[in-house]
């Protein structure tokens, strides 16, 4: 009977092995065990209640290749006019106070989240339209910072491409 030289030896077998079952073994024996509780989940409701007021607004254009970030706050902003306010109560309304600049959330009414429990989506109810927007986190009832983002896009027949980014950045103010 010939021999066949690519048929593995069973030492050769072995020693490919062993060497594969004790890295294997060290890996998965090393993890280390979690311990303690994580506490109870953040309301993500609690966290927008309050006044925010204007802090900045950036336009990024997806279609330039760069993806570039420009800060418009100028167009917010101007000496002498108090900034942009966001009000949300704790019965789900919302007001606006703003003098300058182009309205984006209404001039109030009710909101609320597409999921409380894992939001995404802000949602504006007024008098006449829906609005949504992105969140750009979560905030907790003890961040400072909150950003909307409004996604503009264009298309037909229900292909739409996101074109710009508009984000809205406020700070909460003290109650």
């Amino acid at each position: 009977m010939p021999l066949n030289p690519t048929a593995l030896n069973p030492m050769k077998l072995q020693h490919l092995l062993l060497p594969a079952l004790v890295l294997a073994l060290a890996v998965t024996g090393c993890k280390q065990e979690i311990t303690g509780e994580l506490g109870d989940p953040i309301d993500k409701r609690a966290g927008f209640l309050g006044k925010w007021e204007f802090a900045s607004f950036t336009q990024q254009d997806l279609n330039n290749p760069l993806k570039q970030t420009r800060d418009l706050s100028h167009l917010y902003m101007q000496e002498g006019v108090t900034p942009m306010s966001l009000t949300f109560n704790e019965d789900n309304s919302y007001e606006i106070v703003q003098e300058i600049g182009r309205e984006y959330f209404g001039n109030g009414g009710i909101w609320s989240f597409d999921d409380p429990a894992f939001p995404t989506f802000l949602q504006l109810m007024g008098d006449s339209d829906t609005l949504q927007y992105n969140l750009g986190r979560t905030v907790r009832p003890y961040d400072d910072q909150m950003a909307i983002e409004y996604r503009r896009s264009c298309g037909e027949g229900g292909a739409y491409l996101e074109t710009v980014i508009y984000t809205f950045t406020f700070n909460r103010l003290p109650q």
